[in-house]
């Protein structure tokens, strides 16, 4: 478990790599508090999990970005992300592609 990241032009890309849990957090977190940035893309297409710890993350950057849907991307989801989110309703929180 863990992410990857960078910075193009005030947008941050960053890609989760196995699951994504509190197990991760200070490196999720840090990986875009104190920075300049206009947008969030999150590539989830290595993600294999994600639990309520990992949603509640997603939630609080959102929170940080200031609660804007169009401010962060959550794409290349699998198939079962993709329904756990549609449970919890994500899809109005976030765009997703």
């Amino acid at each position: 478990m863990s992410i990857s990241s960078h910075i193009e032009n005030k947008t941050l890309h960053l890609q989760v790599i196995g699951a994504l849990t509190v197990d991760i957090f200070n490196e999720f977190e840090n990986a875009y508090t104190q920075k300049q940035l206009d947008h969030i893309i999150i590539d989830l297409s290595q993600c294999n999990h994600i639990d309520s710890g990992g949603l509640g993350m997603l939630l609080q950057m959102r929170d940080r970005m200031g609660q804007d849907a169009n401010k962060i991307t959550i794409k290349n989801m699998s198939h079962d992300i993709q329904k756990i989110f549609e449970v919890v309703r994500f899809e109005q929180l976030f765009k997703m592609v």
